[in-house]
């Protein structure tokens, strides 16, 4: 989900349906009269059709809600097969209004399609991607927030039946279906990750034994929202889609990927910082050895999808060597 800024809506009309009536009582009280509503399709949705609503109420204030269909699309994905999942995890865990993400508003189903619909707060900002360094830094802080928030020793959020659970049976699926698609590439290099998935049992202990915390678990820096204006302090954290309960060090492993290893190196001292004394992240050889865990997780994450998104060879064999060398750190 890509939020908008500003943008030219539609010609306005009245309709307020269920959601949107519950979402405009959460944003402005009981008893709010709308008397203009303009709705734009946002341009810039990946997966997900989604929109900007905007609403004149008869008191002149102005709100502006954005709205994500949750159909069908991705139910070929193994983690995106319940399409609601993205609106029960902001209905059941993310409603704190001090957490680094969009306030959930309200869900409604949609009676012409049957889909859900899903009202958040409409935030003004870019994604990471166009940010400088210090808003990657803040991300890594309010990440560490996020699952200091959220962690879970009683373990709880297991009996949550709509996340995904990172846990052996998953983290050997992910390697799996990496074997499967480099295999439909080149022989050579899938017989070197064959190799290392049969050897990576320390590292899926290592990581499937780690306090667990909600994990958005699909971290990449185009759904980090950092704010702009009003908000310029702010930072959210969008696209529940894939949410699970596991150990939370693997989103910081996506968010970093690519980053220069000094960069990479900062915004992990500033997670540890915030996390200090939850329990959540080892110290010293042990947090070495959990990163390159989380490290080798989201490396077959991305080689599982090798020949779905045309990586080149050269490219499948750079990431199959650091597999390699991620799996020897993580058992060291």
């Amino acid at each position: 989900m890509t939020l908008l800024r500003s943008q030219a809506l539609a010609a306005p009309d009245t309709d307020v349906d269920a959601g949107l009536g519950e979402a405009l009582r959460r944003t402005s009280g009981p008893g709010v009269e709308a008397v203009a509503v303009r709705r734009a399709p946002n341009p810039y949705a990946s997966v997900s059709e989604s929109e900007v609503v905007s609403v004149e109420l008869a008191t002149r204030e102005r709100v502006t809600i954005f709205v994500k269909h949750l159909g069908g699309e991705q139910r070929d994905h193994p983690d995106k097969r319940l399409r609601e999942r993205e609106a029960r995890v902001y209905e059941a865990l993310l409603g704190d209004p001090s957490l680094p993400v969009p306030r959930f508003l309200s869900c409604a189903r949609d009676e012409a399609t049957g889909n859900l619909d899903l009202f958040l707060e409409h935030v003004d900002g870019w994604n990471l991607k166009y940010q400088g360094l210090a808003r990657w830094r803040a991300s890594a802080r309010h990440l560490a927030r996020l699952h200091r928030a959220l962690s879970d020793p009683s373990e709880r959020l297991l009996d949550r039946d709509f996340l995904l659970r990172l846990d052996h049976e998953y983290l050997l699926a992910w390697a799996g279906r990496a074997v499967a698609s480099v295999s439909s590439l080149s022989a050579e290099p899938a017989a070197r990750l064959r190799r290392t998935v049969d050897r990576m049992g320390a590292a899926v202990e290592l990581l499937a034994g780690q306090p667990p915390t909600l994990v958005h678990n699909d971290l990449a820096p185009k759904n980090v929202i950092a704010g702009t204006g009003a908000g310029a302090a702010r930072t959210w954290i969008v696209d529940w889609e894939m949410a699970g309960v596991g150990c939370g060090l693997i989103d910081l492993a996506h968010l970093m990927h690519g980053l220069p290893p000094r960069e990479a190196r900062r915004m992990l001292e500033i997670y540890g910082r915030e996390l200090a004394g939850s329990g959540l992240l080892p110290s010293g050889e042990e947090g070495e050895r959990l990163l390159a865990a989380c490290r080798l997780h989201c490396t077959l994450y991305r080689l599982a999808h090798a020949d779905e998104w045309g990586l080149p060879l050269d490219q499948v064999a750079e990431w199959v060597a650091e597999s390699e060398a991620l799996n020897r750190e993580a058992a060291r």
